[in-house]
C-alpha cells in the first residue's frame, strides 16, 4: 500500500509520542515559572517588610521624642497643665494633677537644666525613651519615660524617676 502526500487541508501527523513530550515541556516550563514567580513574590514582601518596619520605627521615634520635649519645655515654662495634659488618659487615672503638680513644684529647679532624650526601645505604636537632666548646680536625675500611639496623638503612659550614677539608673 502506497501512502500519497497530505493534501493542503490535511494536518501533518506526528507521531503520539512527541505531542505528548511536548505538553510534558510546556508543563515544566509553566511551573518553573510559578515557582519563580512565588519566589519572587514573596522576597519582595520580605524586603518590603524590613524596609517598612524601621521607618515607621524612626518616625514614631520622632513624633514620640517632640512629644516628651513639648513636655518639658511647658515644665520650664511654669505650665504644669499643659505638661500633665501630655499624659495618657491611663496615667492621668493613676496620677490625679494635685499629685503631678506637688512633684513638680518639689522637683522643679531640677527639672530647669539641660535635657538630653536617648531611644530606649521603639515599636510603631509605643516607645521607650531615657532622659538625662543635668541640673544648674550639678545634679543629674533620669527619667524613663513609656509613650503609646493613641488615635491621634502619642501620650506619655508611664514615667520612673531616678537619679542617675555611673550611667546606672536609680528609682527613688
Amino acid at each position: 500500500m502506497r501512502m500519497l502526500p497530505p493534501g493542503p487541508d490535511a494536518e501533518p501527523v506526528r507521531p503520539p509520542g512527541i505531542e505528548r513530550e511536548r505538553r510534558r515541556r510546556w508543563l515544566i516550563r509553566l511551573l518553573v515559572l510559578a515557582v519563580a514567580s512565588s519566589v519572587a513574590f514573596g522576597l519582595t514582601t520580605l524586603w518590603l517588610t524590613r524596609l517598612a518596619t524601621p521607618l515607621a520605627i524612626a518616625e514614631a521615634d520622632s513624633q514620640a521624642t517632640s512629644v516628651v520635649r513639648a513636655h518639658f519645655t511647658a515644665l520650664e515654662r511654669g505650665d504644669f497643665r499643659k505638661a500633665y495634659d501630655q499624659f495618657s488618659s491611663e496615667y492621668r487615672e493613676r496620677i490625679p494633677f494635685e499629685v503631678f503638680h506637688e512633684m513638680m513644684m518639689e522637683h522643679w529647679r531640677l527639672l530647669r537644666g539641660k535635657v538630653i532624650v536617648v531611644p530606649q526601645s521603639a515599636t510603631p505604636d509605643r516607645v521607650v525613651l531615657e532622659i538625662s537632666f543635668s541640673g544648674d548646680d550639678g545634679t543629674t536625675l533620669s527619667a524613663v519615660f513609656t509613650l503609646v500611639r493613641g488615635a491621634s496623638h502619642w501620650w506619655i503612659d508611664n514615667a520612673r524617676w531616678g537619679r542617675e550614677r555611673a550611667g546606672h539608673l536609680i528609682r527613688t
